[in-house]
């Protein structure tokens, strides 16, 4: 009986310590929801990063809402904690450690922006470093694959 108490315990400890971390991505192109695995999501996340980071343009954004941004092909993410995040190649006080909880970023990534709520402000990125965008393209090819 101690070692199956002791075995919840420990399967609930790694499923919250695992929850905390977790985002949870969604999206469309053209019209047709996008197949992200676990993994294409860990994946998306992690580039998400660096394509925020690699901003060129980097605003607030009081009035614009996510909802629209949803209205093209995107994708949206939701995190179940709020993540940091630094926006933009110019590291200023303000678009350092950004807490973002949620964010949609429109396609194509050549022309299309980030839509970012954070604990403090909605931001708008776009302009972001080609190389960048072309490992985040990547990722998205293999989720449309059947």
């Amino acid at each position: 009986m101690r070692k199956l108490c002791a075995i919840c315990l420990l399967i609930a400890s790694l499923a919250f310590a695992h929850a905390t971390d977790a985002a949870q991505v969604t999206g469309v192109m053209d019209g047709k929801k996008l197949q992200l695995t676990p993994e294409l999501q860990k994946r998306l996340v992690e580039e998400s990063v660096k394509l925020l980071a690699s901003s060129s343009n980097t605003v607030i954004q009081p009035k614009s809402t996510l909802e629209n941004a949803k209205r093209k092909s995107h994708l949206h993410f939701t995190f179940i904690k709020p993540r940091s995040f630094d926006l933009g190649i110019e590291k200023k006080t303000e678009t350092t450690g950004v807490q973002v909880k949620e964010m949609v970023i429109t396609l194509p990534l050549s022309s299309g922006g980030s839509w970012i709520d954070s604990t403090k402000f909605r931001w708008f990125c776009s302009k972001y470093d080609t190389k960048v965008t072309q490992e985040m393209e990547e990722i998205l090819r293999l989720a449309q694959k059947p």
